[in-house]
């Protein structure tokens, strides 16, 4: 119940949904009481043999029958008393139908917002959290884990509503004789503490259940996307007997759960039936009820009972969600903590006129011994091509993360034109920067919506003549459907130069400011990284684009106005390729190695 009334709002739940599934339960409760309630006249009418006389100043129950049928200017009859039952007993099945209809909507709406909250959640996150996150662990959560929370509110709706209809019960055996229904109520909760054993065992197995299913799908979404991999590697049985292991634990943790709810049904049945039978037994014997009043308590007793059997298995339903609640409630945390800052505030970046600056920057990444990078002072100029080269570890795609704020510099500032990246707006001043990286974002969608992604907007003539610039255009027509051809999943039906081609055609179409290159030409050959040359040339001499490359190949960099050349962090060397390549260091080494090469 805590994280029912701490956590509403994460799952899609408001006051006024509450508000109205609570008075659905009691409307419902009320008419099904109400409607109960009247069976006890029609018992001692029938009972009475149909004497008016004898029961119309019997009880303040029987003045209020004559005063209702007044009102309606009908008589008492055995008739009117039925019809009356009917309708209460209409009324009931109407208020049950239709708070059923809302627990089932409202159950599905709470697993919509939780899945569209914590995708949210995620997608507003810092990009440093998803350094240490696997993609096998969020995808559980957004799945396995979140259908469980909706199981777990469902089974809460349930279990409130089945409480609601149960004190409703109550309260009318107090009515019809305290004395029994507090013997009863001693039978029942006995009941209860029988079961509870079992309860606690269920919510410990869901919390293991929720490891298990982590572990599940770490494992397998990790192999799936290693398939080449692992088929190169004849490594099939190996890694099937892995996955299978894990499904293994999966599957015993459902079966240990579906067996507790086996043996909570083993022992309740039995349990009701004597619990039926010893307060029949006492109704006659040591509490001297009349037949009606029998009549009543066990005609409300049969109906209570299952109820009870009902909301015990509610509670070990809302135990089996635990762990799927504490999972997703721990990744929402976990990601809202991390949340960027809003990007709506601050200065609008418009563009880059004068250049960038580093002032003394430094970046540690947490449990890591040394620095990433460590007094970086530099300026890159505007409308100019900068090159970030170094041996591997050296700090050069880390730099590049910081100049659209995925990550955060722990010292010193980084200014666009004179002002600090902080005073711009998020989304502003990443809608000026494009990217294109060794690794290339395809989309199993079309090629028409992979070069839109960063802007959607674009007509067909602007999604063709980035496609032009990229050197795209022609492989792009001799695709089975052109434009609307569906690439696959990581573009599996293009080759790696396809890709980047695609991916630079998706720069090229944002029309940004400034265009980082995270190794473009590294796994391409040299027919189509002289392609991607040309392009980047071409961005050069119209000095409207500043190009920062990232590049191991310095083919690619020959013609850069600057090369920074990085090393354990820190910048070591800075120059035009003609100026480096006589300084006798590590550029100079490097450089000579891939001639001879």
């Amino acid at each position: 119940m805590n994280v029912f009334l701490k956590d509403i709002h994460n799952f899609g739940l408001n006051r006024t949904r509450i508000f109205l599934f609570l008075s659905l339960s009691l409307s419902a409760a009320f008419f099904d009481g109400f409607g109960m309630a009247m069976f006890l006249p029609v018992l001692e009418f029938i009972e009475k043999g149909r004497d008016l006389a004898a029961l119309e100043g019997s009880s303040r129950m029987w003045e209020w029958i004559f005063a209702g049928f007044d009102l309606f200017g009908l008589g008492v009859s055995l008739a009117g008393l039925l019809g009356a039952v009917l309708v209460l007993m209409m009324l009931r099945v109407v208020f049950t139908y239709v708070r059923q209809v809302y627990i089932a909507w409202l159950s599905q709406d709470v697993l919509h917002q939780t899945r569209t909250n914590l995708f949210s959640a995620y997608a507003r996150a810092g990009y440093g959290l998803f350094d240490n996150l696997s993609t096998g662990h969020i995808a559980n959560l957004l799945t396995t884990e979140t259908q469980r929370a909706g199981g777990y509110f469902s089974a809460l709706f349930a279990l409130i509503a089945n409480m609601v209809v149960i004190a409703g019960y109550i309260l009318l055996l107090f009515w019809l004789s305290a004395s029994m229904t507090f013997f009863a109520t001693i039978l029942l909760v006995v009941g209860g503490l029988a079961v509870s054993y079992f309860i606690r065992r269920t919510k410990r197995l869901s919390r293991q259940t929720t490891i298990s299913n982590k572990d599940f799908s770490f494992l397998l979404i990790e192999r799936l996307t290693a398939i080449r991999l692992l088929k190169l590697s004849t490594a099939g049985k190996r890694e099937s007997a892995k996955v299978a292991g894990a499904s293994v634990r999966v599957r015993d943790n459902m079966y240990g759960m579906a067996k507790l709810n086996a043996r909570i049904d083993l022992l309740l049945e039995p349990f009701v039936v004597a619990a039926g039978v010893v307060i029949l037994f006492a109704a006659v014997t040591a509490f001297k009820m009349s037949l009606s009043q029998i009549g009543l308590f066990m005609l409300v007793l049969l109906r209570l009972l299952p109820l009870c059997k009902e909301l015990l298995r509610s509670r070990q339903s809302v135990m089996a969600g635990i762990g799927g609640i504490e999972a997703v409630r721990f990744g929402l945390d976990q990601a809202l903590k991390a949340c960027e800052p809003e990007s709506g505030r601050g200065k609008s970046f418009k563009g880059l006129s004068q250049g960038i600056e580093f002032r003394e920057v430094g970046f540690s990444y947490p449990g890591q011994a040394g620095p990433a990078l460590s007094d970086i002072s530099l300026t890159i100029p505007a409308g100019r091509i900068t090159a970030l080269v170094g041996p591997s570890g050296a700090g050069k795609s880390t730099l590049a993360d910081l100049l659209p704020r995925l990550r955060e510099p722990g010292a010193g500032a980084i200014l666009f034109d004179g002002v600090e990246a902080k005073a711009y707006s998020l989304d502003s001043l990443r809608r000026g920067m494009a990217f294109v990286s060794q690794d290339t974002s395809i989309l199993n969608d079309t090629v028409r919506a992979n070069v839109a992604f960063a802007r959607p907007e674009a007509d067909e003539a602007e999604v063709r003549q980035a496609l032009v610039k990229a050197r795209a255009l022609e492989f792009v027509e001799s695709l089975p459907q052109g434009l609307e051809t569906v690439l696959g999943e990581r573009g599996a039906k293009l080759s790696g130069g396809q890709r980047q081609r695609i991916s630079l055609a998706r720069a090229l179409l944002q029309k940004a400011s400034i265009l980082i290159l995270d190794e473009p030409t590294s796994a391409l050959d040299s027919e189509t990284e002289k392609d991607i040359q040309a392009v980047i040339n071409e961005l050069r001499k119209t000095g409207e684009t500043t190009i920062v490359i990232i590049a191991h190949r310095f083919s690619t960099i020959r013609e850069a106005d600057k090369i920074v050349v990085l090393r354990d962090g820190k910048i070591v060397e800075q120059g035009t390729h003609d100026e480096l390549v006589i300084s006798e260091h590590w550029y100079a080494r490097v450089s000579g190695l891939q001639n001879s090469g």
